[in-house]
């Protein structure tokens, strides 16, 4: 059996165990929002139970285009949920979650191949403290901020009137999902066509910003928010934790991809001077000659 089918397989098994595990107190709690919460916690300590007996944080990668879709649907049926809104916003969810997922099992090396950053941690750290950073850092912030994400979705789900200006948020988020699918197709073009050339990708939308993948993710939960605001607008905070996960992205994945990068691109400061950091820009001037073809990952 090949490495990577073993590894998915076991992933199947722990993220089955993992939401079978988290049904448990959704199950008994009444209010949305508590009862979702408790789900997600729950799930998230199976998947952390499960990466340290494989020493592998990587494990929790598929968590953050899984449990989305996964809370939405025990919503759906758990409420009864079957407007409009909810459906809506299940295609939309369900159209990004399997996306990101089919582009977590292309890149997908099997058990043990950990991601850079978490063995970057592993690495500078002793076993106690790694166990705490991975615990709190590495999986309950992400449950934490994608939940947070999601309190909107889940409130303009319960809306049983239809909006016309949530057609604004659904548009961003299908937007926000082919920008995600052009950036991801186009780096693994340009990685496999290049392959240890140690230069950045500069074609296709990396040519206009050097995170395109990450500006798609914060639209995407920007559009939902967006869906949500005119179903609810005197309710307008309940869907606010999106933008924890712009600070997410912002404040700690996009400052590691830009130091990761500029030590291992041999064309970085180069590409950095003319592209955008997120924006999909034009490029700038630089009075350098543009090389040919480069990346971000």
């Amino acid at each position: 059996m090949k490495e990577k089918t073993a590894g998915v397989l076991a992933d199947t098994v722990i993220y089955a165990a993992a939401f079978a595990a988290g049904a448990v107190p959704f199950a008994f709690i009444d209010s949305i929002f508590a009862a979702t919460a408790a789900f997600t916690c729950t799930a998230t300590l199976v998947v952390f139970a499960a990466s340290c007996a494989f020493k592998d944080v990587s494990v929790y990668d598929p968590y953050w285009s899984v449990a989305p879709p996964a809370m939405l649907i025990a919503v759906m049926i758990k409420y009864g949920l079957w407007n409009a809104n909810s459906v809506i916003l299940l295609f939309a969810v369900g159209i990004w979650a399997f996306r990101l997922t089919a582009n977590w099992y292309y890149t997908y090396k099997g058990l043990g191949r950990e991601d850079w950053r978490y063995a970057q941690y592993r690495e500078k750290c002793s076993a106690p403290l790694f166990y705490i950073i991975s615990f709190f850092g590495l999986h309950f912030v992400p449950t934490a901020v994608v939940w947070l994400g999601m309190t909107g979705v889940f409130r303009a789900a319960e809306a049983t009137e239809f909006s016309p200006f949530s057609l604004f948020g659904l548009t961003l988020m299908l937007a926000a999902v082919a920008l995600e699918y052009f950036a991801d197709t186009s780096i693994h073009l340009f990685l496999k066509e290049h392959a240890g050339d140690r230069r950045c990708c500069d074609f296709s939308v990396w040519r206009y910003s050097r995170h395109p993948n990450y500006l798609g993710e914060m639209s995407f939960w920007t559009g939902a928010y967006l869906y949500f605001l005119p179903l609810c607008a005197g309710k307008w905070y309940y869907g606010i934790g999106f933008v924890s996960i712009i600070v997410l992205f912002l404040a700690v994945s996009i400052p590691m991809m830009e130091k990761h990068n500029s030590s291992r691109r041999v064309d970085w400061e180069d590409y950095k001077a003319r592209t955008s950091m997120l924006l999909l820009l034009p490029p700038r001037q630089t009075g350098r000659a543009p090389e040919e073809e480069p990346d971000d990952c």
